[in-house]
């Protein structure tokens, strides 16, 4: 009888103590959450999130993810929203390279017009044109990372909204 008691006190005493330490593990792991959103620089920010979401975790790393997130109070995932939505908009092109692209253009006609060596000015531009893709491709990355994961707040800040006005 004496034996079933203590090992009944031991086994409660073991998942108390293991409780503590998921506890004080969910603990840090907030706190490392919410010092990547206020202090992480852009890039490495967006290597953070991407390494939590990408694919290939398990299930229960996702789950345990989301309601990490799910504890981030309101302020916290509004300066989430707001950091990522100013990576998209520094990285969104499409409001000025569509304007750049003609002036380019009428500089290298001018070029031509002037030069009868069309070879240096035909490099120049296959170079700077192979430049503008290759910064547009590595920014456009960005912005979708960005985006991806700014909805994934904005998910969450709408649950924990809708939660609060039904209490």
């Amino acid at each position: 009888m004496k034996k079933q008691k203590n090992n009944k006190k031991k086994n409660i005493e073991k998942r108390n103590i293991e409780k503590r330490n998921i506890e004080e593990k969910n603990n840090e792991d907030l706190e490392e959450l919410e010092n990547a959103i206020y202090t992480y620089h852009k890039k490495e920010l967006l290597a953070f999130f991407l390494e939590k979401t990408r694919i290939g975790h398990d299930k229960e790393e996702y789950k345990r993810f989301q309601s990490l997130l799910y504890k981030l109070d309101i302020e916290c995932l509004e300066f989430a929203i707001s950091r990522f939505s100013h990576i998209d908009i520094i990285h969104d092109h499409s409001k000025y390279v569509p304007a750049f692209i003609p002036l380019f253009a009428a500089y290298l006609t001018m070029f031509f017009n002037f030069y009868e060596k069309h070879w240096g000015a035909l490099s120049f531009a296959a170079g700077t044109i192979a430049a503008i893709v290759w910064i547009i491709a590595v920014e456009r990355k960005h912005r979708n990372q960005a985006i991806s994961i700014m909805k994934i707040f904005e998910q969450v800040k709408e649950r924990k909204v809708k939660d609060r006005s039904k209490d």
